[in-house]
């Protein structure tokens, strides 16, 4: 059941999942393949309110981190397994979204008593015994302030800036229209007297590598406008990574580039996976909802902002997508038609 802060229904589940976190002495969490700063920024923020509290916590990671989130204290503590000899009270599922989308990590899902899901995507079904899931949330950072807050434990440092990174970047930087009130209220809280927000945006924003800049000018290189404009692409294949010792983390972030262009309504890049799939990014300007079209590939996101993997060849498939788009567009296009 989806919940909206704040309400009674929101508050119970709150009180639940407080008492499982006070009372659990290990746990450890797992979050969405290739980590954003909302998902590390929550299992870190875990993390190091479980340190603080006296508890034991491990953040489950399996890939390569991006350099714009890597610095957050507690990076290095990631595993990628758990001890075989350990039993976990509680595991936290940080935006895992739909099973499917885990694969094998699904595995670790049963290593703890109780499993708490925090999510803040449209349409997710809870994968835990304890479910908050808050649509109108800008994170899931967001919603484990919430409950952190809930506990009346003062936050170290390291936890708020944690959650700080997860809320900002979940926001692009607060310019999206998930930059409530209340986002704003939690981050002016967790910013405080010692967290240097400017220092923050540069890590974030502004630091990059050789190989990052490369394959983000691939990206812009290939640059399409197809459908009178109105829809953008871009790809990139798995020897463009090989060629250039860049790493799929490199290309994070690319399909910004795109998603700038004047006059577009929808944002598309492509990029090569192994056994014969394809990874898409879909981002929409605002009339189209690309979470629905991502839907119809098994994936999902946002209204503007989503993704799926699909099989085939990347030329099969970004002709697919491509049509697919299109069609969404018509409806979009016949009212400027109609008034030719």
């Amino acid at each position: 059941m989806n919940v909206s802060w704040p309400g009674a229904d929101y508050d119970r589940q709150m009180e639940l999942i407080c008492d499982q976190l006070m009372h659990a002495r290990n746990l450890f969490s797992i979050a969405h393949p290739f980590s954003d700063g909302d998902a590390l920024g929550s299992q870190l923020a875990l993390y190091h309110f479980c340190q603080s509290t006296g508890k034991n916590c491990i953040s489950l990671n399996f890939d390569p981190l991006p350099d714009q989130i890597s610095w957050l204290a507690g990076s290095a503590a990631c595993q990628n397994d758990l001890p075989a000899d350990m039993q976990f009270d509680l595991a936290f599922l940080m935006e895992t979204t739909e099973a499917r989308r885990m694969g094998d990590r699904v595995s670790f899902f049963p290593r703890a008593r109780t499993r708490v899901h925090l999510d803040h995507h449209i349409g997710v079904v809870g994968l835990g015994n304890i479910n908050l899931l808050d649509e109108a949330a800008s994170s899931t950072c967001e919603i484990l302030y919430n409950i952190l807050e809930r506990t009346g434990v003062e936050l170290s440092r390291d936890c708020r800036e944690a959650l700080y990174v997860g809320i900002m970047t979940d926001t692009g930087n607060f310019r999206y229209n998930n930059s409530t009130p209340r986002s704003h209220e939690i981050v002016a809280r967790l910013i405080g007297d010692d967290l240097v927000v400017d220092d923050i945006y540069k890590r974030v924003y502004e630091h990059t590598n050789y190989h990052r800049v490369v394959m983000h000018g691939m990206v812009m290189a290939r640059t399409r406008l197809l459908h009178s404009g109105r829809i953008v692409a871009s790809w990139l294949k798995n020897e463009d990574f090989t060629h250039n010792g860049a790493a799929e983390v490199d290309a994070d972030g690319a399909i910004r580039h795109l998603s700038c262009i004047n006059g577009i309504e929808v944002a598309l890049l492509f990029k090569e996976a192994d056994d014969n799939k394809v990874k898409v990014s879909f981002r929409s300007t605002g009339k189209v909802d690309v979470m629905e079209i991502c839907r119809e590939f098994s994936g999902g996101g946002h209204r503007m902002a989503a993704g799926a993997q699909l099989n085939g060849n990347i030329e099969e498939v970004m002709e697919l997508v491509i049509a697919r788009v299109a069609t969404a567009l018509e409806p979009v296009l016949a009212p400027a038609r109609g008034d030719k």
